[in-house]
Protein backbone atom coordinates (compact mmCIF):
# COMPACT_ATOMS: atom_id res chain seq x y z
CA UNK A 1 0.00 0.00 0.00
CA UNK A 2 1.22 3.34 -1.16
CA UNK A 3 2.11 5.55 1.96
CA UNK A 4 1.67 9.25 1.59
CA UNK A 5 1.14 10.49 5.07
CA UNK A 6 -1.00 8.19 7.17
CA UNK A 7 2.24 6.94 8.85
CA UNK A 8 3.01 9.86 11.36
CA UNK A 9 -0.35 9.98 12.11
CA UNK A 10 -1.07 6.85 13.23
CA UNK A 11 1.89 7.00 15.49
CA UNK A 12 -0.29 9.45 17.33
CA UNK A 13 -3.49 7.15 16.80
CA UNK A 14 -5.42 9.54 14.87
CA UNK A 15 -5.96 10.87 11.38
CA UNK A 16 -6.80 13.65 9.25
CA UNK A 17 -9.40 12.25 7.28
CA UNK A 18 -10.90 14.47 4.16
CA UNK A 19 -14.73 13.17 2.94
CA UNK A 20 -15.81 14.09 -0.32
CA UNK A 21 -19.39 13.99 -1.28
CA UNK A 22 -21.03 16.19 -4.12
CA UNK A 23 -23.71 18.04 -2.12
CA UNK A 24 -24.39 18.94 1.88
CA UNK A 25 -27.74 17.21 1.59
CA UNK A 26 -26.48 14.07 0.71
CA UNK A 27 -23.49 14.09 3.31
CA UNK A 28 -26.00 14.90 6.43
CA UNK A 29 -28.03 12.22 5.30
CA UNK A 30 -25.82 9.76 4.31
CA UNK A 31 -22.43 10.53 6.25
CA UNK A 32 -23.29 12.72 9.20
CA UNK A 33 -22.89 9.73 11.30
CA UNK A 34 -19.71 8.43 10.13
CA UNK A 35 -18.05 11.94 10.66
CA UNK A 36 -19.15 12.41 13.61
CA UNK A 37 -18.35 8.90 15.42
CA UNK A 38 -14.75 9.67 13.77
CA UNK A 39 -14.54 13.16 15.08
CA UNK A 40 -15.61 11.62 18.51
CA UNK A 41 -12.90 9.16 18.49
CA UNK A 42 -10.44 11.93 17.97
CA UNK A 43 -9.60 12.07 14.17
CA UNK A 44 -9.66 15.45 12.78
CA UNK A 45 -12.72 15.18 9.80
CA UNK A 46 -12.75 17.30 6.99
CA UNK A 47 -15.66 17.86 4.57
CA UNK A 48 -15.51 18.88 0.92
CA UNK A 49 -19.04 19.08 -0.82
CA UNK A 50 -21.18 21.78 -2.53
CA UNK A 51 -24.02 23.97 -0.42
CA UNK A 52 -27.09 22.09 -2.63
CA UNK A 53 -29.20 20.16 -0.59
CA UNK A 54 -30.32 17.44 -3.09
CA UNK A 55 -31.73 15.58 0.23
CA UNK A 56 -33.21 18.75 2.57
CA UNK A 57 -33.65 17.64 5.74
CA UNK A 58 -32.44 19.28 9.59
CA UNK A 59 -28.65 18.98 10.10
CA UNK A 60 -28.56 15.61 12.51
CA UNK A 61 -26.22 16.74 14.40
CA UNK A 62 -24.27 20.10 15.42
CA UNK A 63 -21.55 19.66 13.00
CA UNK A 64 -19.66 22.81 13.58
CA UNK A 65 -19.57 22.49 17.48
CA UNK A 66 -18.57 18.84 17.35
CA UNK A 67 -15.01 19.95 15.26
CA UNK A 68 -16.19 18.69 11.61
CA UNK A 69 -14.69 21.19 9.15
CA UNK A 70 -16.69 21.97 6.04
CA UNK A 71 -14.85 23.48 2.52
CA UNK A 72 -17.95 24.51 0.22
CA UNK A 73 -17.09 23.71 -3.48
CA UNK A 74 -19.83 23.81 -6.26
CA UNK A 75 -19.69 20.27 -8.34
CA UNK A 76 -21.25 20.36 -11.82
CA UNK A 77 -23.84 18.16 -12.66
CA UNK A 78 -23.15 18.14 -16.11
CA UNK A 79 -20.03 16.44 -17.88
CA UNK A 80 -18.82 20.10 -19.07
CA UNK A 81 -15.21 19.29 -19.67
CA UNK A 82 -14.56 23.01 -18.63
CA UNK A 83 -16.57 22.83 -15.65
CA UNK A 84 -15.39 20.21 -14.43
CA UNK A 85 -11.30 21.44 -15.07
CA UNK A 86 -12.40 24.26 -13.24
CA UNK A 87 -14.00 22.53 -10.14
CA UNK A 88 -11.46 19.84 -10.30
CA UNK A 89 -8.77 22.63 -9.50
CA UNK A 90 -10.39 24.29 -6.51
CA UNK A 91 -10.89 20.37 -4.95
CA UNK A 92 -7.37 20.02 -5.72
CA UNK A 93 -6.54 23.71 -3.86
CA UNK A 94 -8.80 23.03 -0.80
CA UNK A 95 -7.13 18.88 -0.74
CA UNK A 96 -3.50 20.48 -0.58
CA UNK A 97 -4.51 23.11 2.07
CA UNK A 98 -5.41 20.13 4.24
CA UNK A 99 -3.06 17.81 3.72
CA UNK A 100 -5.45 14.92 4.49
CA UNK A 101 -3.92 10.93 5.62
CA UNK A 102 -6.88 9.80 3.63
CA UNK A 103 -9.21 10.79 1.03
CA UNK A 104 -13.01 9.09 0.59
CA UNK A 105 -14.58 10.51 -2.15
CA UNK A 106 -18.20 9.54 -2.64
CA UNK A 107 -20.19 8.75 -5.80
CA UNK A 108 -18.56 8.55 -9.50
CA UNK A 109 -19.54 12.38 -10.36
CA UNK A 110 -17.81 13.20 -7.15
CA UNK A 111 -14.75 11.11 -8.33
CA UNK A 112 -14.64 12.33 -11.24
CA UNK A 113 -14.77 15.95 -10.56
CA UNK A 114 -12.22 15.35 -7.98
CA UNK A 115 -9.62 13.38 -10.36
CA UNK A 116 -10.15 15.42 -13.50
CA UNK A 117 -7.42 17.91 -12.92
CA UNK A 118 -5.05 15.63 -11.11
CA UNK A 119 -4.40 12.57 -8.48
CA UNK A 120 -3.83 13.80 -5.33
CA UNK A 121 -0.37 12.47 -3.72
CA UNK A 122 -2.85 11.09 -0.71
CA UNK A 123 -4.60 7.57 -0.45
CA UNK A 124 -7.58 7.68 -1.87
CA UNK A 125 -10.26 5.48 -1.59
CA UNK A 126 -13.99 5.68 -3.81
CA UNK A 127 -17.24 4.49 -3.03
CA UNK A 128 -19.17 3.57 -5.99
CA UNK A 129 -23.04 4.11 -5.56
CA UNK A 130 -23.54 2.10 -8.63
CA UNK A 131 -21.22 1.72 -11.69
CA UNK A 132 -23.07 3.17 -14.05
CA UNK A 133 -22.09 1.37 -17.34
CA UNK A 134 -23.79 -1.77 -17.21
CA UNK A 135 -27.18 -0.09 -16.57
CA UNK A 136 -27.34 2.23 -19.85
CA UNK A 137 -27.18 1.36 -23.73
CA UNK A 138 -25.22 2.95 -26.96
CA UNK A 139 -23.54 6.18 -26.99
CA UNK A 140 -24.54 6.60 -23.22
CA UNK A 141 -22.20 3.05 -22.47
CA UNK A 142 -19.30 4.38 -24.16
CA UNK A 143 -19.48 7.41 -21.91
CA UNK A 144 -19.94 5.89 -18.63
CA UNK A 145 -17.36 3.33 -19.03
CA UNK A 146 -14.81 5.65 -20.37
CA UNK A 147 -15.64 7.76 -16.96
CA UNK A 148 -15.72 4.89 -14.35
CA UNK A 149 -12.24 3.13 -15.96
CA UNK A 150 -10.39 6.90 -15.54
CA UNK A 151 -11.61 6.69 -11.84
CA UNK A 152 -10.80 3.22 -10.95
CA UNK A 153 -7.39 3.59 -12.50
CA UNK A 154 -6.87 6.55 -10.16
CA UNK A 155 -8.38 5.17 -6.99
CA UNK A 156 -5.97 3.30 -4.75
CA UNK A 157 -9.10 1.41 -3.38
CA UNK A 158 -12.31 0.86 -5.08
CA UNK A 159 -15.84 -0.22 -2.47
CA UNK A 160 -18.81 -1.49 -3.91
CA UNK A 161 -22.02 -1.27 -2.09
CA UNK A 162 -23.77 -4.41 -4.02
CA UNK A 163 -22.55 -7.67 -5.34
CA UNK A 164 -22.90 -6.96 -8.82
CA UNK A 165 -21.06 -4.60 -9.29
CA UNK A 166 -18.18 -5.60 -6.82
CA UNK A 167 -18.30 -9.23 -8.94
CA UNK A 168 -17.88 -7.07 -12.30
CA UNK A 169 -14.94 -4.71 -10.93
CA UNK A 170 -13.09 -7.44 -9.30
CA UNK A 171 -12.47 -8.91 -12.56
CA UNK A 172 -10.82 -5.97 -13.55
CA UNK A 173 -8.96 -4.69 -10.42
CA UNK A 174 -8.99 -7.73 -8.44
CA UNK A 175 -5.99 -6.11 -5.78
CA UNK A 176 -8.58 -2.45 -5.57
CA UNK A 177 -12.15 -3.99 -4.86
CA UNK A 178 -13.73 -4.39 -1.88
CA UNK A 179 -17.12 -4.55 -1.05
CA UNK A 180 -18.92 -2.92 2.31
CA UNK A 181 -19.86 -5.59 5.06
CA UNK A 182 -23.17 -3.08 5.69
CA UNK A 183 -25.85 -2.86 3.00
CA UNK A 184 -24.59 0.28 1.49
CA UNK A 185 -25.29 3.18 3.78
CA UNK A 186 -27.54 1.17 5.51
CA UNK A 187 -31.52 3.10 7.05
CA UNK A 188 -31.06 5.89 10.00
CA UNK A 189 -33.24 4.02 12.09
CA UNK A 190 -33.42 6.83 14.98
CA UNK A 191 -35.74 8.00 12.20
CA UNK A 192 -37.19 4.96 10.80
CA UNK A 193 -38.56 3.02 13.78
CA UNK A 194 -42.40 1.96 13.79
CA UNK A 195 -42.55 1.69 17.28
CA UNK A 196 -42.39 5.62 17.58
CA UNK A 197 -45.39 6.16 15.27
CA UNK A 198 -48.75 5.71 17.31
CA UNK A 199 -51.79 4.77 16.40
CA UNK A 200 -53.41 8.30 16.79
CA UNK A 201 -50.51 10.04 14.68
CA UNK A 202 -51.49 7.10 11.79
CA UNK A 203 -54.97 7.83 12.14
CA UNK A 204 -54.77 11.33 11.89
CA UNK A 205 -52.72 11.51 9.23
CA UNK A 206 -54.80 9.04 7.07
CA UNK A 207 -57.34 11.91 7.79
CA UNK A 208 -55.63 14.42 6.79
CA UNK A 209 -54.81 13.00 3.34
CA UNK A 210 -58.50 11.70 3.14
CA UNK A 211 -57.43 7.91 3.41
CA UNK A 212 -60.25 5.45 4.82
CA UNK A 213 -58.82 3.05 7.72
CA UNK A 214 -59.89 -0.02 5.44
CA UNK A 215 -58.01 1.34 1.90
CA UNK A 216 -55.34 -0.43 0.57
CA UNK A 217 -51.99 1.83 0.53
CA UNK A 218 -49.04 1.56 -1.45
CA UNK A 219 -45.98 4.16 -1.24
CA UNK A 220 -43.52 5.35 -4.15
CA UNK A 221 -40.35 7.16 -2.89
CA UNK A 222 -37.57 8.59 -5.07
CA UNK A 223 -37.60 10.88 -8.30
CA UNK A 224 -40.32 10.68 -10.48
CA UNK A 225 -38.20 8.72 -13.29
CA UNK A 226 -38.95 6.51 -15.72
CA UNK A 227 -35.54 4.43 -15.27
CA UNK A 228 -36.74 4.36 -11.34
CA UNK A 229 -40.45 2.67 -12.32
CA UNK A 230 -42.24 5.35 -11.70
CA UNK A 231 -43.90 5.25 -14.95
CA UNK A 232 -44.92 1.34 -14.59
CA UNK A 233 -46.15 2.44 -10.86
CA UNK A 234 -48.43 5.01 -12.45
CA UNK A 235 -49.70 2.96 -15.38
CA UNK A 236 -50.70 -0.15 -12.62
CA UNK A 237 -52.48 2.17 -10.43
CA UNK A 238 -54.16 3.85 -13.41
CA UNK A 239 -55.46 -0.02 -14.65
CA UNK A 240 -56.29 -0.93 -11.18
CA UNK A 241 -58.32 2.33 -10.17
CA UNK A 242 -61.32 1.23 -12.70
CA UNK A 243 -62.13 -1.49 -10.46
CA UNK A 244 -60.39 -1.26 -7.17
CA UNK A 245 -61.72 2.17 -5.42
CA UNK A 246 -60.03 1.20 -1.73
CA UNK A 247 -56.38 1.06 -3.36
CA UNK A 248 -55.04 4.24 -2.45
CA UNK A 249 -50.88 5.67 -3.88
CA UNK A 250 -48.96 7.76 -2.14
CA UNK A 251 -46.14 9.45 -4.66
CA UNK A 252 -43.34 10.74 -2.58
CA UNK A 253 -41.04 13.01 -4.46
CA UNK A 254 -41.07 14.73 -7.43
CA UNK A 255 -40.08 15.23 -10.71
CA UNK A 256 -36.06 15.36 -12.04
CA UNK A 257 -35.81 17.91 -14.77
CA UNK A 258 -32.61 15.70 -16.25
CA UNK A 259 -34.77 12.88 -16.81
CA UNK A 260 -38.23 12.26 -18.26
CA UNK A 261 -41.21 10.34 -16.27
CA UNK A 262 -41.93 7.94 -19.12
CA UNK A 263 -46.05 8.93 -18.87
CA UNK A 264 -48.30 10.60 -21.59
CA UNK A 265 -50.19 13.81 -21.37
CA UNK A 266 -53.25 11.70 -20.27
CA UNK A 267 -51.50 9.75 -17.43
CA UNK A 268 -49.72 12.70 -16.14
CA UNK A 269 -52.86 14.76 -15.60
CA UNK A 270 -54.67 11.60 -14.52
CA UNK A 271 -51.90 11.41 -12.18
CA UNK A 272 -52.09 15.36 -10.90
CA UNK A 273 -55.63 15.12 -10.70
CA UNK A 274 -57.65 11.59 -9.20
CA UNK A 275 -58.27 11.22 -6.08
CA UNK A 276 -56.61 7.61 -5.41
CA UNK A 277 -53.22 9.13 -5.89
CA UNK A 278 -51.82 11.02 -3.22
CA UNK A 279 -49.00 14.11 -4.15
CA UNK A 280 -46.81 13.94 -0.95
CA UNK A 281 -43.99 15.52 -2.68
CA UNK A 282 -40.53 15.78 -1.92
CA UNK A 283 -39.84 15.49 2.13
CA UNK A 284 -37.37 14.63 5.29
CA UNK A 285 -40.52 12.71 6.62
CA UNK A 286 -40.99 9.66 5.02
CA UNK A 287 -41.87 7.81 7.31
CA UNK A 288 -44.81 9.04 8.41
CA UNK A 289 -45.97 8.15 5.41
CA UNK A 290 -44.43 4.10 5.81
CA UNK A 291 -46.16 4.24 9.03
CA UNK A 292 -49.96 4.04 7.49
CA UNK A 293 -48.48 1.81 4.15
CA UNK A 294 -49.45 -1.42 3.39
CA UNK A 295 -46.96 -1.80 0.38
CA UNK A 296 -43.75 -0.08 -0.84
CA UNK A 297 -43.23 -0.45 -4.98
CA UNK A 298 -40.26 0.29 -6.36
CA UNK A 299 -39.55 -1.59 -9.54
CA UNK A 300 -36.45 0.47 -10.80
CA UNK A 301 -33.82 -0.61 -13.10
CA UNK A 302 -30.61 0.35 -11.96
CA UNK A 303 -29.46 1.10 -8.00
CA UNK A 304 -27.01 0.99 -6.35
CA UNK A 305 -28.17 -0.12 -2.99
CA UNK A 306 -31.72 1.36 -2.76
CA UNK A 307 -32.07 3.46 0.40
CA UNK A 308 -35.95 3.59 0.21
CA UNK A 309 -36.04 -0.13 0.09
CA UNK A 310 -34.51 -0.36 2.92
CA UNK A 311 -36.21 2.44 4.75
CA UNK A 312 -39.74 0.35 3.80
CA UNK A 313 -38.26 -2.85 5.27
CA UNK A 314 -37.32 -0.87 8.54
CA UNK A 315 -40.70 0.02 8.40
CA UNK A 316 -42.08 -3.38 8.35
CA UNK A 317 -44.02 -2.52 4.90
CA UNK A 318 -43.47 -5.68 2.53
CA UNK A 319 -41.93 -4.18 -1.29
CA UNK A 320 -42.39 -5.22 -5.02
CA UNK A 321 -39.34 -4.75 -6.92
CA UNK A 322 -37.18 -5.52 -9.25
CA UNK A 323 -34.79 -8.40 -9.70
CA UNK A 324 -32.52 -5.74 -11.02
CA UNK A 325 -28.76 -4.91 -9.21
CA UNK A 326 -28.82 -3.40 -5.82
CA UNK A 327 -32.69 -3.95 -5.47
CA UNK A 328 -31.99 -8.25 -5.14
CA UNK A 329 -29.31 -7.54 -2.77
CA UNK A 330 -32.33 -6.52 -0.01
CA UNK A 331 -35.63 -8.38 -1.30
CA UNK A 332 -35.80 -12.57 -1.52
CA UNK A 333 -38.86 -13.19 -3.29
CA UNK A 334 -42.08 -13.82 -1.04
CA UNK A 335 -40.11 -13.45 1.75
CA UNK A 336 -39.86 -9.95 2.59
CA UNK A 337 -40.90 -9.02 -0.56
CA UNK A 338 -41.95 -9.80 -4.26
CA UNK A 339 -39.07 -9.89 -7.14
CA UNK A 340 -40.44 -9.07 -10.75
CA UNK A 341 -38.59 -9.27 -13.59
CA UNK A 342 -35.45 -6.86 -14.02
CA UNK A 343 -37.64 -5.06 -16.70
CA UNK A 344 -40.98 -5.64 -15.56
CA UNK A 345 -44.36 -4.85 -17.29
CA UNK A 346 -47.46 -2.79 -16.19
CA UNK A 347 -49.19 -5.79 -15.86
CA UNK A 348 -46.77 -8.47 -13.83
CA UNK A 349 -46.36 -5.09 -11.52
CA UNK A 350 -50.13 -5.08 -11.50
CA UNK A 351 -50.93 -8.51 -10.94
CA UNK A 352 -47.89 -8.88 -8.05
CA UNK A 353 -49.32 -5.55 -6.28
CA UNK A 354 -53.03 -8.05 -6.36
CA UNK A 355 -51.36 -10.91 -5.52
CA UNK A 356 -50.49 -9.11 -1.84
CA UNK A 357 -53.95 -7.16 -2.22
CA UNK A 358 -56.02 -10.30 -1.82
CA UNK A 359 -53.90 -12.52 0.42
CA UNK A 360 -53.47 -10.40 3.61
CA UNK A 361 -52.30 -13.77 4.99
CA UNK A 362 -48.85 -13.46 2.92
CA UNK A 363 -48.51 -9.56 3.32
CA UNK A 364 -48.77 -9.75 6.90
CA UNK A 365 -46.08 -12.42 6.82
CA UNK A 366 -43.54 -10.87 4.48
CA UNK A 367 -44.02 -7.58 6.80
CA UNK A 368 -43.34 -9.73 9.91
CA UNK A 369 -40.22 -11.36 8.08
CA UNK A 370 -39.20 -7.60 7.30
CA UNK A 371 -39.03 -6.65 10.96
CA UNK A 372 -36.98 -9.97 12.09
CA UNK A 373 -34.28 -9.01 9.64
CA UNK A 374 -34.34 -4.91 9.78
CA UNK A 375 -31.36 -4.66 12.36
CA UNK A 376 -29.34 -6.03 9.23
CA UNK A 377 -30.39 -2.63 8.17
CA UNK A 378 -28.81 -0.04 10.47
CA UNK A 379 -26.85 2.36 9.84
CA UNK A 380 -24.49 1.83 12.61
CA UNK A 381 -23.12 -1.65 10.60
CA UNK A 382 -22.22 0.80 7.75
CA UNK A 383 -20.40 3.26 10.05
CA UNK A 384 -18.55 0.46 12.12
CA UNK A 385 -17.51 -0.75 8.64
CA UNK A 386 -16.05 2.67 8.04
CA UNK A 387 -14.11 3.09 10.96
CA UNK A 388 -12.84 -0.74 10.86
CA UNK A 389 -11.49 0.55 7.64
CA UNK A 390 -9.92 3.37 8.71
CA UNK A 391 -8.53 1.74 11.04
CA UNK A 392 -6.87 -1.12 9.38
CA UNK A 393 -5.34 1.24 6.92
CA UNK A 394 -3.89 3.38 10.27
CA UNK A 395 -2.67 -0.61 11.36
CA UNK A 396 -1.20 -1.48 7.88
CA UNK A 397 1.09 1.59 7.21
CA UNK A 398 1.95 1.99 11.46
Amino acid sequence: MRNTGVQCCACLGSMRILLVITDYGSFNNFLSEVAVRLANTGHEVHVICSKLKVIDCEDKHPYTSMGIIFHYIDFPRSFNVFKQLAASKKINKKISDIHPDLINIHFTTGIFTTLIWRKPPYFLIGTIHGVGYPTVRGLKKLIFLAVEKFCFNKLDQIYLINQFDYNLVKKTYPKKAFKYHSYGVGCDFSRFNPSAITADFKANLRDRLQINDTDFVMAFTGRFVAFKGFDIVVKAMISLIKEYKDIRLLLIGGNDPAHGNGLNGFEENFCKYHPQIVKVGFTADVNIFLSISDLFIFPSEKEGMPVCIMEALAMGVPVITSNSRGCNDLIEDNYNGLLLSERPSITEARNAILKLYHDRQLLRRISENALMKREALNRKMYVEDQVKIYANLMANVA
